[in-house]
C-alpha cells in the first residue's frame, strides 16, 4: 500500500505543471490620428474712434460688433477650451511711450464642441484712465493670444 501512495504522488505532481500554465492570447491595441486644431482670426479687437481728451473707459462686450472674433476648426465633436490672457497692452504706433491697458478681455465661449469652424468672439474694456502719459493721436495697437 506504500507503494501506490507513492505512484499517486508522483502522478499528480507530474499532472501539476500543465494546470500552472496560462493560456496564451493576444491583446488589441488602436490609435486615432485627428487633425490639429487651428485658430485664425477673422476680426480684431475694435475700441473704435475716441476724443484725446476722453477719460472714459471703452468697453466692448462679446456680442458688440467691435469683439474680436477667431474660428477654432478641428475634430468634429472634439470638446476644445479656450482661453485668453486677460490683459493686454496698446502701445502707440509712433510714440511707444504711450500706452493704453486693455484689461477683463472675456470669451462668450470657453469651452466649445467643434463641429466644422466654430467662432469665438472676445471682448475687454479699454482702460483710458490708466493710459501712460497724455492720450496722444494716432493709433495704438497691441495683441493678445489665444491659447
Amino acid at each position: 500500500m506504500h507503494k501506490s501512495i507513492r505512484k499517486l504522488a508522483f502522478v499528480t505532481l507530474a499532472i501539476m505543471p500543465s494546470l500552472a500554465q496560462a493560456e496564451i492570447g493576444s491583446i488589441q491595441a488602436t490609435i486615432e490620428i485627428i487633425p490639429p486644431l487651428s485658430i485664425s482670426q477673422t476680426s480684431s479687437l475694435d475700441f473704435g474712434t475716441i476724443f484725446s481728451d476722453r477719460t472714459t473707459d471703452v468697453i466692448i462686450a462679446t456680442t458688440d460688433g467691435g469683439a474680436a472674433a477667431f474660428t477654432v476648426t478641428g475634430h468634429d465633436g472634439l470638446t476644445a477650451d479656450v482661453s485668453t490672457e486677460a490683459t493686454t497692452t496698446l502701445t502707440h504706433t509712433v510714440d511707444g511711450t504711450k500706452t493704453i491697458p486693455v484689461i477683463g478681455i472675456n470669451l462668450n465661449n470657453a469651452s466649445i464642441v467643434l463641429n466644422g469652424a466654430t467662432e469665438v468672439k472676445a471682448g475687454g474694456t479699454a482702460d483710458i484712465d490708466n493710459a501712460t502719459g497724455a492720450l496722444t493721436d494716432g493709433n495704438y495697437t497691441g495683441s493678445f493670444i489665444k491659447q
